[in-house]
């Protein structure tokens, strides 16, 4: 068995198809299922069961594929340790964040960064979480920090926390700025709500169901920017991570308001392949960027406890 062998069939798990195996590994359908099929006959047993839209790994395929992954890891990070060793931190890390984060904890962890590693190239993407994920499972991104609803084949989750959320009003709601607001307590909001894929959806739409939040209308805006400029030209809401409250204080045209004995938190994960660890320059960005979020915590409850005492 040779590593090449190891990449086919792990690629052919993941992917559930040998001829996205094959796209993923820039090789032919036919050379993935002629490595396949020695395999098979070098381990005498039947890795996968296949049908007209795929293949999917058999029992004893599932156990090997666990198996595969620990090899891949550790010659991946054999791989990382000498590059490290020979030429320092260098390189280059490609990741993607959720746009909230991308838009208010991100800018000050990669100026820090850049400014420490001036010998990495940095890919930042930012979108749907869907994109990131798909990136992520690829290889193309070393890892996605955001949302993640359902656990995938080939991919590491790694929980980073529940955190609060915060209604973010135009102005001419008539909010009063950072003031606790029990979301069952005011009248009826017009309310912009997430995209489908993000996590918060599915507990506001709960929210509304039960009669926690009261809404006159809702909408939905895929995009941040778009939805906040939106926000500050109506009387409308939306119920926010708490970073983008905090980037928002000194907007004018916008009101932030935290959210008083609320359940609503929103889930962060780090997401990773799970055969391929973080690079040495994908660890210290992400070091980097979750001291960012840290410390944008430490203050959103600074900034709340300061407007309890006044």
């Amino acid at each position: 068995m040779d590593l090449r062998q190891i990449h086919y069939f792990v690629a052919a798990c993941e992917e559930g198809s040998l001829s996205a195996a094959a796209v993923r590994l820039n090789c032919t359908a036919s050379g993935v299922s002629q490595q396949m099929t020695a395999l098979e006959a070098r381990l005498g047993a039947s890795l996968f069961k296949r049908t007209r839209r795929g293949v999917t790994p058999t029992p004893v395929g599932r156990r090997f594929y666990d198996r595969c992954l620990v090899v891949l890891k550790a010659v991946s990070e054999a791989e990382i340790e000498l590059e490290d060793f020979a030429a320092g931190l260098s390189g280059s890390v490609s990741a993607g964040f959720a746009p909230g984060l991308a838009k208010s904890i991100l800018p000050q962890a990669l100026a820090r960064f850049t400014r420490e590693f001036p010998r990495v190239d940095v890919e930042i993407a930012s979108g749907p979480a869907d994109s990131l994920v798909s990136g992520t499972a690829s290889a193309a991104l070393n890892f996605y920090v955001g949302q993640y609803r359902e656990a995938q084949i080939g991919l590491s989750a790694i929980p980073i926390g529940q955190f609060p959320v915060a209604l973010i009003s135009g102005s001419r709601r008539g909010f009063v700025p950072m003031k606790p607001i029990r979301l069952d307590k005011v009248a009826p909001l017009k309310l912009s709500v997430p995209s489908a894929t993000h996590s918060l959806r599915p507990k506001i739409e709960a929210a509304i169901r039960n009669g926690e939040i009261a809404v006159d209308r809702t909408i939905s805006i895929a995009s941040l920017s778009a939805g906040l400029e939106f926000l500050s030209q109506t009387d409308w809401s939306s119920i926010l991570p708490y970073w983008i409250g905090l980037k928002e204080l000194s907007n004018e045209r916008l009101t932030v308001n935290p959210i008083a004995d609320s359940t609503l938190r929103v889930e962060v994960a780090l997401i990773h392949p799970t055969r391929q660890p973080l690079s040495r320059p994908a660890q210290v960005l992400y070091d980097y960027f979750e001291q960012e979020l840290r410390r944008s915590e430490a203050e959103w409850a600074r900034v709340m406890d300061d407007c309890v005492k006044s």
